[in-house]
Order: structure tokens, then sequence, then C-alpha cells
């Protein structure tokens, strides 16, 4: 199989390139610098330059592929516009080309919004923090696009040895940060068990699905940070700071990283076999 992947070099779109190349398919990537354009060479995929904010320009590309996935976003002051233009841009060209194409959209968990103790999962309303909201719409027109076999992943949060949700709590002037409250609960996802569903749900997503991705339904925020502190051997404290004074200064987006959520992965685990192998942030801090 061939795919298009776009967010190639992001934190989720690396492990996917790399998930997908170990698993025997060829990827063709977009890259908009030589820098991500040497770091696709290098892992052994095909570049296609080109700007996510110009999808006119290479959008046609998807007539070379059997699937897309959508694993790109710019967080630009108009990510909006951008990712419509790019859904709008890669429907079309579907259309154009016949047949049915592949297509995988990435959500997020902050589209549920604060769960509470309830689980989220793939039925559960959505309540999206406004920043995010345009992705329902977004996904909307992929999943009623007829020439498109479209699926939908919703990442819990995501982490990386370096990379993630973890680099939020490097120490600022020898302080560990945490947004909102310790008590705050995360589900959480390491980046190789997340690019693992992405090629699970590639290879036998049913059309229209979509699927809750975590590899634990809720760590507090606060053992997160305090298990960062003891492992690394930091002397640093915790900073506790406002939702007010975070999105203050960070802009409406800085309320996702404030939700206290839970969510359910059973959905992916039983109808595509998926097993995540970390499944203990805090030893793997």
């Amino acid at each position: 199989m061939k795919v298009l992947l776009l967010g190639a070099t992001g934190t989720i779109g690396s492990a996917i390139l790399t998930e997908l190349l170990q698993h025997g398919c060829s990827v063709l990537a977009l890259a908009r610098s030589d820098y991500a354009a040497q770091t696709i060479t290098a892992k052994g995929a095909e570049v296609l330059r080109g700007d996510l904010r110009e999808p006119q320009l290479w959008s046609t590309a998807i007539h070379r592929v059997d699937a897309v996935i959508h694993a790109a976003a710019t967080f630009c002051e108009d990510m909006v516009n951008i990712d419509l233009r790019v859904v709008n841009e890669l429907i079309a060209q579907a259309n154009i080309k016949g047949g049915i194409t592949r297509f995988i959209y990435t959500g997020g968990v902050w589209l549920y919004g604060e769960t509470g103790d309830i689980a989220a999962t793939e039925q559960s309303p959505f309540k999206p923090i406004s920043s995010f909201s345009w992705m329902i719409e977004n996904s909307s027109l992929v999943l009623n696009a007829p020439s498109l076999h479209t699926n939908i992943i919703h990442p819990a949060v995501v982490y990386a040895k370096e990379a993630g949700v973890l680099s939020s709590f490097v120490p600022q002037n020898g302080q560990v940060e945490v947004w909102g409250s310790l008590d705050t609960r995360w589900p959480v996802v390491h980046t190789d068990d997340l690019a693992s569903a992405y090629r699970l749900v590639l290879e036998n997503g049913r059309s229209g699905m979509s699927y809750n991705v975590c590899g634990e339904q809720a760590v507090t925020v606060g053992d997160i940070a305090h298990s960062y502190i003891r492992k690394c051997r930091l002397p640093a404290e915790v900073l506790v700071r406002s939702v007010d004074e975070v999105v203050a200064e960070n802009g409406a987006w800085a309320l996702g990283p404030t939700l206290d959520q839970c969510m359910n992965a059973d959905k992916i685990k039983r109808e595509l076999g998926w097993t995540p192998t970390h499944q203990n942030i805090l030893s793997e801090l």
C-alpha cells in the first residue's frame, strides 16, 4: 500500500512514518522545508515538497497513492482555514481520481471536553474547546465524501521520551509547570502505540468508524509532574498556574491540558486487536 502522509516530521507523524515503513508500506510524505525533506529521505520515504497552506499545489498527489493519513496541523491563528482547504482539496482530487481512497483524519481527546469519572467512548457526545471545534466539522466532510473510505482517530494526550506532553514539564527557572490543577487527569498514549493504531486502522478499519486510542485511561497530572522530578533527579518544585493565566498567555487552546478527562479504547482493542505496549507513563519518565 502506498500512503500519502501529512505531518510526517511531527510528534505523531514521525512515529507513523516509522511504523508504516517497518511494515512494508510505501510512503509519500509532505515536506515544507529542506530539513523536513532530509529527515523523511533518511528514513526511507519519498518526499513530496509542498506547504500545508497551499494544498492546491500538491493535492494531485492523491492520484498516486492508495491512502492518505492526515496527522498535520500548523497551530497558527489561521489553522482552521488551512485545514479546511486541505480537506476540500483532497476531497476534490479524490473525486477526480475515482474509486475509493482510504483516508484517516486525526481528531483528539480534547474534543470530548471534561469527562469527569465517565470515560469517553466513541459514542460520547462532543464538547470541544473552541480552539478545536472545527475538527468536528472537517471530519464530517471527509466522512461524508463518497470517494473516501474514512476513519477518524482520536488520540489521547501523546507522549514520548523527549516529545509530546512530557516536554511541557521541562523545568523553567527551576520549576516544573502544571496548568490548572494537580488533580487533573489525562488519558495518555505513547507515540509508538499510537502509530501502531494508525497502521491497524489503515489496514482494517471499517469505513465511517472512529477509534479512541489511549494506553492508560487516566493519570493525574500531579503524579506525572512529581514522577518527572523524582526520576530525573531535578531540584525543582511544581508550579501550579491558573487556567486564566495560561489562557491569557498562550491562547484558548491552553484550555486543553486543563481538562479533567478519562478515555476508553476498548473498541480498537476489540475490533482491530490493538494492544499498547506502554501502559505506565510514570515508570517511563
